[in-house]
């Protein structure tokens, strides 16, 4: 039995040997929520070779009501595939999309006393360096121990150790599994707004036979500033890794941004720029943790060696319920052409509960010629 398991063995171990009818209490004044949606998506190549699917699924959580500083959590995944046009390449969307059946994505203990917060087993994360994707039909989760604390005014630093993440399938149709992460990853990540309309964030992230072959160790530093003008807000942003693995990721990444916000019209142009002898290695740790400015929705990723890369956006607030977005981003290297991706995304919130978003991204220089995706969600 892991570490973790040992972990939850205990807390739970705590509410058993509790007061029975307060107990009861936690448990019946507890909360269901959860999702169903419905997920298209398609794509054509250079070789106008175009494939589609379409994927159902539902998320169901239960959240006890806290008892003595303890609330305890589940959240049930599950996915179907409706209708698929694959013939023109059959493996298109087996690494996120062409996935049945289901998968226990949370299932956590979390203490909570004074600014001190302790959160173990398996939970969804949010940081620049480990984060959870939920782009596709399964979010993305980790097994995880996490110590929070913000006695310091302004200021909340989180100790993390993470041992197991859960992808999107596992890459044979079938729902995904909670698989080692080597010999485990160790992390510190800290925010600060103690100055007036400036915020602080850094991350340090060190991994241990972190990949498959059991060959590579990496330590992975993010820092992130902002500053809000009222009128417009700059950012600056560092990413830097060592990676004694095959690939060479000992390298630097830097970006900036600029954005302002005019009535309902939002506007933000950004740039980013990776050394020239070595690219970062920022993308082990869940494909939530893309938080460099350049980003796009299809193909992500900045922080190939030499690589440099621009950004512009726009968007609109048609009314309350409407609104959409469109973001250009070109990128390349000094041994490769300029790469382009336009992305247009639609959002209509049909009502409190249900939304529903197109997003379509059109490429210039890549493997695509265009790739689209409609999500329609009900939460309750």
């Amino acid at each position: 039995m892991n570490k973790l398991s040992l972990s939850l063995v205990a807390a739970l171990a705590v509410f058993n040997t509790a007061n029975a009818n307060s107990l009861s209490e936690a448990f019946s004044n507890g909360k269901i929520s959860g999702e169903l949606k419905s997920q298209f998506y398609q794509k054509e190549n250079n070789n106008s070779k175009t494939v589609s699917i379409w994927t159902n699924g539902i998320n169901l959580s239960y959240n006890t009501a806290d008892y003595n500083g303890f609330t305890s959590g589940v959240t049930f995944q599950g996915a179907s595939v409706g209708t698929e046009d694959l013939d023109e390449n059959l493996n298109a969307y087996d690494a996120d999309q062409n996935v049945s059946g289901s998968v226990l994505s949370q299932v956590f203990i979390e203490y909570k006393k004074d600014n001190t917060t302790a959160k173990v087993g398996r939970q969804y994360l949010a940081t620049p360096l480990i984060a959870s994707s939920g782009s596709r039909i399964f979010k993305e989760s980790f097994q995880a121990a996490i110590l929070t604390n913000t006695d310091i005014k302004d200021t909340s630093i989180s100790l993390m150790y993470v041992d197991k993440y859960q992808g999107r399938t596992d890459g044979n149709e079938g729902a995904p599994s909670f698989e080692k992460l080597g010999d485990g990853v160790f992390s510190i990540y800290a925010t600060n707004n103690s100055i007036k309309n400036l915020s602080l964030a850094g991350q340090y992230v060190n991994a241990k036979d972190l990949v498959a072959n059991n060959t590579k160790d990496v330590s992975i530093y993010y820092l992130n500033a902002e500053y809000d003008f009222n009128t417009f807000k700059l950012g600056a942003q560092y990413y830097g890794s060592d990676d004694d693995g095959a690939a060479n990721n000992d390298g630097n990444a830097f970006a900036v941004k600029a954005s302002t916000t005019i009535a309902d019209i939002s506007l933000a142009a950004s740039y980013s720029e990776v050394s020239e002898d070595g690219g970062v290695d920022a993308w082990h740790l869940g494909n939530g943790a893309d938080y460099i400015y350049t980003w796009s929705w299809y193909e992500g990723s900045r922080y190939s060696a030499d690589m440099k890369a621009t950004k512009l956006e726009a968007g609109y607030k048609f009314t309350d319920k409407l609104s959409a977005n469109i973001m250009h981003i070109s990128w390349k290297t000094g041994t490769s052409d300029t790469t382009k991706e336009t992305d247009l995304i639609v959002d209509y919130k049909v009502t409190k509960d249900l939304s529903l978003r197109w997003l379509h991204g059109q490429f210039d220089n890549s493997g695509n010629e265009y790739r689209s995706r409609i999500y329609a969600s009900y939460k309750f």
